[in-house]
């Protein structure tokens, strides 16, 4: 199967997982928050916020471990391959106890860190500690980095589905009979364990050979060295990630109280399903660039990686668009009107969706190389950026604070500097890459003031209207880019990959 046709699959299958997700979110959360209640549900998800950054303890092994697994993958080096996963077992290892020690140090400290009230107090740390035995399954992230490296992100979407359904259906069993908060982490531990398993027991009917002797021995030398070499930078980049983008929910909490994270979270929830999928078009792309940077193929690189830029750009716009100006519409068939945050929160955080996805795309071009210590330097500035602004922002404007230090951080930082570090690195014409940004923003913005005022935040509408409605714009703004943004190679190019996905010669 050839690199293409791989990105394509992972894609689709991105866009199905994300579909699939947002169905069983629809259907799901409104039950949840009645049989939680308010409190506990905002609390439930400040404390996941907080021990998603536990994932900075490892270290930054899995982007480096990524890295070093394509790279032995482009130059058909088995051996290397092999190494490699000694190696990342071996750490993995290494990292869990850490992890776990962290996680419970955390659930003794998690009533002070996500404040509710006295009667859900020891649910919230019975909640940290399942978290915690969560924890237990990071040993198995190597294999799921060895099928990203392999470009079979679909495998990985797939099983990523399943555990979302597990997961949902867990949920809302619990929630159903009053587990609070603790049964939401048993549903993710339970979920968590189906993916981990499932996706470490095909990898090891593939290669079984690397995992015994990856637990039973040392891996070579270079291969550790040049890991943990590579860890600190890809650690220090994931740190600033995490202070910049997965810290609003938490500043929320402290600032604003759990029962606030309600309609913060519901607001950006279409946003934040939009966002996933722009940046798995990058998680789709990362391999097959990191394949063709290993070939010392520069020229075809710098190409894939504009015209991927200028796909998020055009697909971005044409879904985040309708998203922002029918939230209102949303929010109140969903849950109620009563949890929607306003107009203002919808549209910056479908502003910061479009930028970061973007920017993910250009950040994968170093993570995907082992290159990261270029765009360390902006990285820090921006996370630094983006904290000094959230947190005053949240008191004195509220829940809009932590969207607007996420944005001013984005485009006084990476926006325009990680491209003049594409050029420095890579070679990447800043011309080019300047247009695959420019144009479909160009069309975008007349085309947004368009929607917003057909969606009219005054009318009623039902869920089928909804749909039509929102669905017709995202096709109208596609199909200008298609016949107006396009020309006649790049339509050609597209419908080749397209008769290839599907099996039949271009």
């Amino acid at each position: 199967m050839t690199r293409g046709r791989r990105s394509i699959l992972t894609y689709l299958s991105g866009s199905l997982k994300t579909v699939a997700t947002m169905v069983l979110s629809l259907a799901a959360v409104p039950f949840i928050i009645q049989w939680l209640g308010e409190e506990k549900y905002g609390a439930f998800r400040a404390t996941l916020e907080w021990f998603g950054h536990l994932a900075l303890l490892q270290l930054g092994m899995d982007g480096a471990l990524r890295a070093m697994l394509a790279n032995a993958l482009g130059r058909e080096d088995e051996a290397a391959l092999e190494r490699t996963l000694r190696a990342g077992v071996h750490g993995f290892l290494r990292l869990t106890a850490t992890m776990v020690l962290g996680g419970l140090i955390l659930a003794l400290s998690i009533r002070a860190l996500v404040p509710v009230g006295t009667g859900h107090q020891s649910d919230l740390t019975l909640a940290a500690l399942a978290a915690t035995v969560a924890l237990l399954v990071t040993p198995l992230s190597p294999f799921r980095a060895l099928t990203e490296a392999r470009q079979e992100g679909y495998v990985v979407n797939g099983l990523l589905l399943v555990q979302a359904i597990t997961v949902t259906g867990l949920a809302l069993l619990l929630a159903y009979y009053r587990w609070g908060i603790a049964g939401q982490f048993i549903a993710l531990l339970a979920g968590t364990l189906v993916f981990h398993v499932a996706i470490a027991t095909r990898e090891l009917r593939r290669s079984v050979l690397h995992f015994r002797r990856g637990v039973g021995s040392a891996a070579e030398g270079q291969e550790r060295r040049q890991l943990w070499s590579l860890n600190w930078t890809v650690t220090t980049h994931q740190v600033c990630g995490r202070v910049s983008f997965s810290s609003d929910q938490i500043i929320v909490a402290l600032l604003l109280g759990p029962v606030a994270v309600v309609p913060f979270y519901i607001t950006r929830r279409l946003g934040e399903l939009a966002q996933g999928q722009l940046q798995g078009i990058g998680n789709a792309a990362w391999a097959a660039l990191a394949d063709l940077h290993a070939r010392g193929d520069a020229a075809t690189f710098n190409l894939r990686l504009i015209e991927v830029t200028h796909l998020v750009m055009a697909l971005g716009i044409g879904v985040l668009v309708p998203i922002a100006a029918y939230t209102r519409h949303f929010v109140g068939l969903w849950v109620g009107p009563q949890h929607y945050a306003g107009d203002a929160v919808a549209v910056v955080a479908a502003a910061n969706a479009l930028l970061l996805g973007v920017v993910t795309v250009w950040a994968w071009a170093f993570g995907g190389t082992g290159k990261v210590a270029p765009i360390l330097p902006v990285s820090i500035v921006a996370a630094a950026l983006n904290l000094g602004i959230s947190i005053p922002a949240t008191w004195r404007f509220g829940l809009i604070g932590p969207l607007l230090g996420t944005f001013a951080s984005t485009i006084a930082t990476s926006a325009w500097y990680i491209p003049v570090l594409l050029r420095r690195t890579f070679g990447t014409s800043l011309a080019s890459l300047t247009r695959a940004v420019a144009v479909p923003l160009a069309w975008g913005l007349p085309f947004a003031a368009l929607v917003w005022w057909v969606s009219a935040p005054d009318r009623t509408l039902g869920w089928a209207r909804l749909t039509v409605e929102m669905a017709a714009a995202a096709t109208a703004y596609l199909a200008i880019w298609w016949t107006l943004m396009l020309d006649a190679d790049h339509r050609a190019v597209y419908l080749g990959r397209f008769r290839a996905v599907i099996g039949r010669r271009s």
